[in-house]
């Protein structure tokens, strides 16, 4: 075990123990806990990544924000794929249905120089809040793809608005949500993953105002930089969406 391990263990474990001691918690309250983490013993293995994820992701995004300068990084979630489809300018959809979305901006470096080369990884659920790729009648190429960005640093990718969706809940993760008073929705979203030979990879998410979830989403993953308010065009909505990345 490294020296960092051990000094992160132990402070997790001080930390606990003052909050037993603050709140006076019984031993049949403390026996209640230790069955309740039992459940996860056997609960399907995405219950421990989806309560790590779902209490504690964000932050460590937040943490990593104060190591960069570029554009504010957010949570990947678990339904990102590396097979991805290359694309062009649309991202392909289930028979065009849900309200068109065109996203557009530019891949920059700190000093506005365009990242030649890029590639932004798009990916969102579809209009009824479902991800691609994780059942043999839903292939991968829908409702995400990978954008190889040109000399500009510009990009224009047409797709469908993303609706809002509930986390699993379930089992465990569902069920310790419900002791915190707290629901399993998340607000509509747009995931994207920027890659380029010299920069950190960027993971970050855009969101829309006025969603209803916005002030309460059940991974805490809402930070103001990316809540974006839609413009018009034509048919469809716009987002602007820059991406700024730090050297590696």
């Amino acid at each position: 075990m490294s020296n960092r391990s051990e000094v992160v263990i132990r402070d997790l474990v001080k930390s606990v123990r003052e909050v037993l001691r603050h709140h006076d918690v019984t031993f049949e309250e403390y026996r209640a806990a230790v069955g309740f983490l039992m459940k996860y013993a056997k609960a399907p293995e995405f219950e421990i990544p989806l309560t790590c994820d779902m209490l504690f992701n964000a932050t460590v995004a937040d943490i990593e924000m104060t190591h960069r300068k570029g554009s504010v990084s957010n949570l990947e979630g678990p339904y990102f794929l590396e097979s991805a489809p290359t694309i062009t300018d649309r991202i392909k959809t289930r028979d065009e249905q849900g309200e068109a979305l065109i996203i557009e901006g530019r891949v920059t470096d700190l000093s506005g120089k365009p990242v030649e080369g890029a590639q932004l990884y798009i990916w969102h659920a579809d209009p009824q809040g479902y991800y691609s790729g994780y059942s043999d009648d839903y292939p991968v190429d829908l409702y995400r793809g990978k954008k190889i960005i040109g000399p500009t640093g510009e990009f224009s990718v047409r797709t469908t608005m993303p609706a809002p969706y509930t986390i699993p809940h379930d089992g465990p993760s569902g069920e310790l949500l419900g002791f915190m008073g707290r629901h399993p929705w998340r607000p509509a979203h747009v995931h994207f993953k920027v890659r380029a030979p010299g920069f950190i990879e960027l993971t970050t998410q855009a969101y829309f105002a006025g969603d209803k979830w916005l002030d309460s989403d059940s991974v805490e993953g809402v930070r103001s930089p990316l809540v974006h308010a839609p413009g018009i065009r034509g048919d469809a909505k716009l987002l602007k969406k820059d991406f700024v990345l730090d050297p590696a």
